[in-house]
C-alpha cells in the first residue's frame, strides 16, 4: 500500500473520483489510556471506515499501558494483525509524547553522560581595583549551580556592547575545581564565566551515542516484537521535533548548545581551536567574530544531521523501513540558528519530507513566519525527491474546531506545497486529563465524525493531483541561516539580525500575495545546479531568478554559481544589502564577484544600510548576455512594506506565471502527467470575485475535490498564449482548475449571468437581479454579444420561525461548583454528609481542578490518602426516562450518592469516549432540588474532579429564579436564532429543525436554490424525505429545484454543531442565524448556431 502513498499515482480522469485510499489522511493515533483490546479494534475499524490509509502509533499522556513494555508491544502485535486484516497500515511514532530522542527519558536516565548539555556564558560585573572570589559552587552572587567551568575570561565593561579589543583569560585563574581567582585592575570590567550544564530530561543529540542508545532501546525492540510486519503493514517510522539544543529554546539568553566533545569536534571540521574564541559566539571580538560563528553552528549543525537523522534514516533503511517526521520550531529562522541548524540538511534524509503547522492561525502580513515551515518543506522535497510533503497539523486549534476550520488549514498549507496531512491526533480516549493534551483529537468523539470520510475524501482528491508531476515555480529565494549564524547572538537581535530573519519573512508572504511563486534554496543545492539558457536547474525545478533576502555572508560555491547564472542570462535581485563576506575567508573575492554583478561596492551598501539611511534607491547591471542584477537598497523591505515597489522590480526580471487581481488569494500551480493544474485559495472569511491570467493556453475545468465532480469553466478567453477567466470563490472556499488541450472555436469571453452549458448549438445561463442580460461570444468570426431583457425576478421565498425541534444525541447539565470538606477525622461516613438536609454552608468552595491547589490554605503535612467530600445540587421541573451522569475526570476512588442513596448500578462506556463511563439515575432523581454528594479519596495533590459533572438525557434546560439551569422538558419548538437561549446551551450534535412551506409551480426551466445561515457547522438538507445535500463548510448553498414539489413541501435542516458546548461548558452560538431563503432564478436558452 505504501507504494502510492510514498510516490503518489498518475493523473486520470475517470479516477478523481475515487482515488486511492493510499493519498489520504494519516494522522496520530494517541494511544493514552487503558487500551482495551475490543476498543482498539473498533477504532481501528473506524479508521478504515472513513477511507484513511492508516496512522500513526503515538504513545500519549494518560498511558496505563507502560511504554515499551511487554504489555505495550502486545498491543502493538495486536493492531499489526488486524490491521493487516482490514487492510490498513501501522506507522510508528518513535516516542512515548515528544520529543523524539529519548526512549521515554530513559536514555538520559540510564545514561547521564549522555544527558542534553549547553554552556552559559555567566555575567559579573566587577569594579577595579577589586580582588574577585568567584565560587562556581552555587549561586550566592550568580546562578552557577550545578555546572563545571569551560573557560574565563575578563572584558572591559564599555567595550561588552561594542567591540572588545581587550581580553583577560582567566582560565588558568580557576582553581579549587571551580572558583575563579582575580586582582581585578582598575576600572569596569565583565567577567565572563563559561559554564557547561545539564538539561536531565533529554539527550546530547550531538552525540552520536545517544542516538545509538535511542535506536537499541526503541527501535530494535519493535524489530523483535514486530519485525515481521516492517516493510509492508509497518511502512516505517516518524520522529517528532528532536533539537539539537532544548534549553529554553525560544528564550533569549548566553546560552548555546554543546556536547561532550565539543572542542574536539570543532578543532577536527576547523583546523583551530575554539576554547579562545568563546566569547566571539556572543559578543563581537572585531573581524574574525561572523567566521568564528559560522565554523561553529556549521560544525554543530552537520553534526546534528549525522549523528541524529542519518543514524535513523540508515537503521530504517536497513530494515526496509521508511522515515519520516519534522523538527523543532521550522518557522521562525532565528530559533533555526540556535535550535535546529541547517534545516535542508536534516529534511534530506527522509524519505517523506516533514513539517508541522499548530494553532488556528494561518500565514498572514502580521504573521508572515507562518508561511515558513510549508514552504521550507516543499522547497527541500522538490529538491531532494520527495513526492509527498507531510505536515502535522491541526493541534491546538481548540475543542470548538468545525471541519471548515479544518479546510482553512489544511487548504493554505497545501497551496504551499504540503499534500499528506497528518492531523495531530486522534486520541483513544478523552476521559479527564486527556482531553487537555493538544486539543482537539479529531477522532469519534466529535459531532461531526460520521461525516469525517466527506472531509477525508476532499483531502485525498487534493493530494492526487498536488502529488506528483512538477512544481511550477520561477523564482527561488536563498535560504540565509549561513548569513543569520554569521550575525547571531543567543541573548538578543542586532541591526543585521533582524534585517535578515524579517525580511526572509517579508519577502515569504510578499511573493505569495504578489503570486510569484518560489522556493527557498539552501547554498548547498543552489551550488548544485546546472545552468542552461539563463536558467537555474535543480531536479525538476527550472529558476528564471535568483532573490537574495539581506545577506551578510555566501559560500564560495554558491556565489561562483549566481556569476554563472548572471553571466548566462539570469535575473538576480538583491534586498537591502549585499553579501562582502565567506563562510571562510576570501572577503576580498566576495566583494569582488559582487562588485562585478552588481556594479556597485557592497561594502559601501553596507555601511549605508549601517547608518540608518532610510532612502529607497534601485541599482541596476545588465550584461550582454541578458543577465540583470537588481540592488533594492533600503533599510529593509520589511521596514519600507512597498509591495508595489517589489511587484515593478520583479516584472522588470520575470513575467508572471498566474496573475490573480486579488493579494489574499493564493496559488499553486503544478503539472501532472501532461495538465497544468492550479490550486487557488479563498483563506478569508469573506467571498472574492477574482480574475484569473495564466501564462498557459487551454480550456479551464474545475476538477471539485468536494464530490469529486468535474465541471467546465464556461467562462473564459485565450489569448497570446494566455488563458484568462474570472472565478467566484465563496469565504474559505478552494477551486481545482485543469487546463485541458482542446481549446473549442467558440468561448463564452463575457457574460453578466452564470452560464450553465454551451453546446455547439445552445448557451443555457440562469439569472437574477439584472435587467438585461449579456453574453459576449468569441468564434473564429469574431465576437458577438448576445442581448436579451431579463424576465422580472419571482420573490424569494423566506423561511422562519417557529420550526419544529429535537435532537439527536443527549442535552447535558453541567455542575461545576461544589462544596467540599476534608475529612480528615473521617466522620463523613458516620455524620452523613451525603444527607440532603446537611448544612455545608461553612464548607469549602470549589470547582472542577486539582483539590489540593484549591485549598485556601497549605496543608501542615502532605500525607495521603485524604478523604474529600464534594456536594452539589440540581433541581429538575420534568424527568426524562434516559437521565445518566457521565462519569469523566473523576480522579480518585469515589463513590457517588444521588438524595442520599448510593449509586451502585454498573457503569457502562458512555456514548462519548472509550474510557467515560455512564450511570443511569433515572430513578434517583426527584422532582424538585436534588443533591448529589461524591465521597472521594484521593491519593496525590493533581487528583480531584478535574471535569464539569455532566447530567445527560432528552431534556432541556430553563433558567429559574436564580439563574440557574434547571432540568425541563423537551423543547419541541424553535425561532430563528442561537439554541443556546433556547434550552440547548451545552447540547453539542445534531439539532433537527423541521417546517413546511408551500410553493407556486416553478416553470420547468427555472432554478431554485436555498441559502441558510448557520455559522460554520454543518447542514444537512432534507425536502420532501429526500437526501438533498451536506454542507461541510461554505458556500452553504444547495440547488433543490429537483426536490421540491407543487404546494405543499417539508424540509428537515440538520445542524451538527461542535463538542465544545457539552465538553467545556461553553454556549457556543449554534443554529439558524437567519431566515432560510430559497432564492427562484430564471434560465434561458440562447441559439448560437450559425455563430
Amino acid at each position: 500500500m505504501s507504494e502510492k502513498l510514498v510516490n503518489s499515482e498518475p493523473l486520470e480522469r475517470s479516477k478523481f473520483k475515487n482515488p486511492s485510499r493510499e493519498l489520504g489522511i494519516l494522522p496520530f493515533w494517541f494511544w493514552n489510556g487503558d487500551l482495551r483490546y475490543d476498543e482498539m479494534e473498533w477504532q481501528l475499524k473506524e479508521y478504515y471506515d472513513k477511507g484513511m490509509p492508516g496512522f500513526f502509533i503515538h504513545s500519549r499522556f494518560g498511558l496505563q499501558v507502560d511504554y515499551l513494555s511487554k504489555e505495550w508491544f502486545d498491543r502493538v502485535k495486536f493492531v499489526c494483525e488486524k490491521a493487516e486484516e482490514i487492510g490498513i497500515e501501522a506507522w510508528i511514532y518513535d516516542e512515548k509524547n515528544w520529543p523524539s530522542g529519548t526512549a521515554g527519558w530513559e536514555v538520559p536516565r540510564q545514561y547521564p553522560d549522555l544527558q542534553q548539555r549547553y554552556v552559559q556564558m555567566a555575567i559579573l560585573s566587577v569594579k577595579g581595583p577589586f580582588f574577585t572570589y568567584l565560587e562556581g559552587t552555587d549561586s550566592r552572587y550568580i546562578d552557577l549551580e550545578k555546572s563545571e567551568p569551560v573557560a574565563a575570561y575578563a572584558v572591559r565593561a564599555e567595550e561588552f556592547d561594542g567591540e572588545i579589543k581587550e581580553i583577560i583569560d582567566l582560565t588558568p585563574n580557576i582553581c579549587f575545581e571551580k572558583i575563579i581567582s582575580w586582582e581585578a585592575p582598575p576600572g569596569e570590567w565583565k567577567i565572563l564565566y563559561f559554564i557547561e550544564r545539564r538539561a536531565d530530561y533529554y539527550i546530547d543529540a550531538l552525540n552520536p551515542e545517544s542516538t545509538r542508545k535511542f535506536i537499541e532501546m526503541t527501535h530494535e525492540k519493535y524489530k523483535e516484537r514486530v519485525g515481521k510486519y516492517f516493510g509492508n503493514v509497518v511502512p516505517g517510522f516518524y520522529t517528532d521535533e528532536p533539537a539539537l539544543h532544548y534549553f529554553e529554546t525560544g528564550v533569549d539568553n548566553y546560552i548555546i548548545p554543546w556536547s561532550k566533545n565539543m572542542f574536539k569536534l570543532f578543532r577536527q571540521r576547523n583546523g583551530y581551536g575554539l576554547r579562545k574564541y568563546l566569547p566571539a559566539l556572543f559578543l563581537n571580538m572585531g573581524e574574525k567574530t561572523s567566521k568564528v560563528r559560522l565554523d561553529f553552528w556549521q560544525t554543530v549543525s552537520e553534526q546534528y544531521t549525522k549523528a541524529y537523522y542519518k543514524q535513523l534514516a540508515d537503521w530504517c533503511h536497513d530494515n526496509g523501513l521508511l522515515f519520516t517526521g519534522h523538527l523543532l520550531f521550522e518557522d521562525m529562522l532565528r530559533l533555526h540558528a540556535r535550535n535546529e541548524g541547517n534545516i535542508f540538511d536534516h529534511l534530506k534524509n527522509l524519505d517523506i519530507v516533514g513539517v508541522d503547522h499548530l494553532y488556528p492561525r494561518i500565514g498572514t502580513r502580521e504573521m508572515p513566519e507562518q508561511h515558513v515551515p510549508s514552504k521550507i518543506g516543499s522547497s527541500a522535497a522538490h529538491h531532494f525527491g520527495s513526492t509527498r510533503v507531510l505536515c502535522e497539523s491541526l493541534g491546538g486549534t481548540h475543542w470548538d474546531v468545525t471541519m471548515e476550520r479544518m479546510k482553512w488549514i489544511a487548504d493554505w498549507e497545501y497551496v504551499l506545497g504540503i499534500n499528506l496531512f497528518n492531523p495531530h491526533g486522534f486520541h483513544y480516549s478523552i476521559e479527564g486529563e486527556r482531553k487537555r493534551d493538544w486539543p482537539p483529537s479529531q477522532f469519534y468523539h466529535h459531532t461531526w465524525w460520521k461525516h469525517y470520510k466527506r472531509f477525508n475524501d476532499y483531502l485525498t482528491r487534493n493530494s492526487y493531483m498536488l502529488s506528483g508531476g512538477k512544481h511550477v515555480a520561477k523564482i527561488a529565494l536563498l535560504y540565509p541561516i549561513n548569513s543569520m549564524w554569521a550575525n547571531y547572538q543567543p541573548q538578543g537581535h542586532n541591526q543585521l539580525s533582524e534585517l535578515i530573519e524579517n525580511d526572509f519573512y517579508y519577502l515569504t508572504d510578499t511573493l505569495l500575495r504578489l503570486h510569484f511563486d518560489f522556493d527557498y534554496i539552501d547554498e548547498k543545492v543552489l551550488a548544485e545546479g546546472v545552468i542552461e539558457n539563463g536558467k537555474l536547474k535543480i531536479a525538476d525545478e527550472e529558476y528564471e531568478l535568483i532573490i537574495m533576502p539581506g545577506i551578510t555572508n555566501i559560500s564560495f560555491p554558491a556565489l561562483e554559481k549566481i556569476a554563472d547564472f548572471y553571466h548566462s542570462g539570469g535575473k538576480i535581485i538583491a534586498d537591502a544589502i549585499l553579501p562582502t563576506e565567506s563562510l571562510s575567508g576570501g572577503d576580498e573575492a566576495v566583494i569582488k564577484i559582487m562588485k562585478d554583478i552588481f556594479g556597485i561596492d557592497p561594502v559601501a551598501v553596507r555601511e549605508k544600510f549601517l547608518s540608518g539611511d532610510e532612502n529607497k534607491e534601485i541599482y541596476r547591471n545588465l550584461n550582454h548576455s541578458g543577465g540583470k542584477a537588481i540592488l533594492m537598497r533600503s533599510v529593509g523591505l520589511h521596514k519600507v512594506s512597498s509591495p508595489e515597489w517589489l511587484d515593478s522590480t520583479l516584472r522588470e526580471c520575470i513575467t508572471p506565471d498566474v496573475e490573480i487581481d486579488d493579494s489574499e488569494v493564493f496559488y499553486l500551480h503544478r503539472i501532472k502527467d501532461g495538465h497544468d493544474i492550479y490550486f487557488f485559495v479563498n483563506p478569508t472569511n469573506e467571498p472574492r470575485k477574482i480574475n484569473c491570467n495564466l501564462e498557459r493556453k487551454g480550456r479551464p475545468e474545475r476538477w471539485i475535490s468536494e464530490t469529486g465532480e468535474i465541471e467546465p469553466l464556461f467562462i473564459f478567453k485565450v489569448n497570446d498564449g494566455h488563458t484568462e477567466f474570472p472565478l467566484e470563490l465563496a469565504p474559505y472556499e478552494s477551486a481545482l482548475i485543469v487546463l485541458q488541450k482542446d481549446i473549442p472555436e467558440l468561448m463564452v469571453i463575457e457574460s453578466n449571468v452564470k452560464i450553465e452549458e454551451v453546446t455547439t448549438d445552445t448557451i443555457t445561463a440562469y439569472s437574477r437581479g439584472v435587467e438585461e442580460i449579456k453574453i459576449l461570444v468569441s468564434s473564429k468570426d469574431g465576437f458577438q454579444e448576445l442581448n436579451v431583457l431579463a424576465r422580472e425576478d419571482r420573490d424569494i421565498i423566506k423561511l422562519s420561525g417557529p420550526w419544529k425541534f429535537r435532537i439527536e444525541g443527549s442535552n447535558a447539565l453541567l455542575l461545576n461548583s461544589w462544596k467540599v470538606n476534608i475529612d480528615t477525622e473521617r466522620q463523613g461516613d458516620k455524620d452523613k454528609y451525603y444527607s440532603v438536609g446537611l448544612d455545608d454552608s461553612k464548607w469549602l468552595d470549589f470547582t472542577q481542578g486539582i483539590w489540593e491547589m484549591q485549598l485556601p490554605e497549605e496543608r501542615d503535612e502532605k500525607t495521603y490518602p485524604v478523604t474529600l467530600w464534594y456536594r452539589s445540587t440540581f433541581e429538575c421541573e420534568y424527568i426524562p426516562e434516559d437521565l445518566r451522569i457521565i462519569i469523566d475526570g473523576i480522579k480518585g476512588d469515589k463513590e457517588i450518592y444521588l438524595n442520599e442513596v448510593k449509586l451502585d448500578t454498573e457503569e457502562k462506556r458512555s456514548e462519548f469516549d472509550a474510557m467515560m463511563r455512564e450511570l443511569d439515575i433515572a430513578r434517583a432523581v426527584k422532582k424538585g432540588r436534588n443533591q448529589i454528594t461524591i465521597r472521594l479519596v484521593v491519593n496525590k495533590f493533581d487528583d480531584g474532579i478535574l471535569d464539569p459533572l455532566r447530567i445527560v438525557g432528552h431534556f432541556s434546560l430553563r433558567k429559574n429564579k436564580a439563574g440557574d439551569y434547571l432540568i425541563s422538558q423537551p423543547v419541541s419548538s424553535v425561532e430563528n436564532g442561537s439554541l443556546t437561549e433556547q434550552g440547548y446551551p451545552y447540547f453539542s450534535g445534531v439539532a433537527v429543525l423541521e417546517k413546511e412551506f408551500t410553493i407556486d409551480e416553478p416553470p420547468i426551466e427555472d432554478k431554485l436554490k436555498l441559502v441558510a445561515n448557520c455559522g460554520d457547522d454543518l447542514l444537512e438538507v432534507i425536502i420532501n424525505g429526500r437526501q438533498v445535500g451536506l454542507c461541510t463548510w461554505h458556500p452553504y448553498v444547495l440547488d433543490i429545484g429537483d426536490y421540491v414539489q407543487p404546494g405543499e413541501n417539508k424540509i428537515t435542516l440538520k445542524i451538527t454543531n461542535t463538542l465544545v458546548n457539552f465538553l467545556e461548558g461553553k454556549d457556543k452560538a449554534y443554529g439558524l442565524f437567519d431566515e432560510v431563503r430559497l432564492v427562484p432564478y430564471h434560465c434561458y436558452k440562447f441559439d448560437i448556431k450559425g455563430l
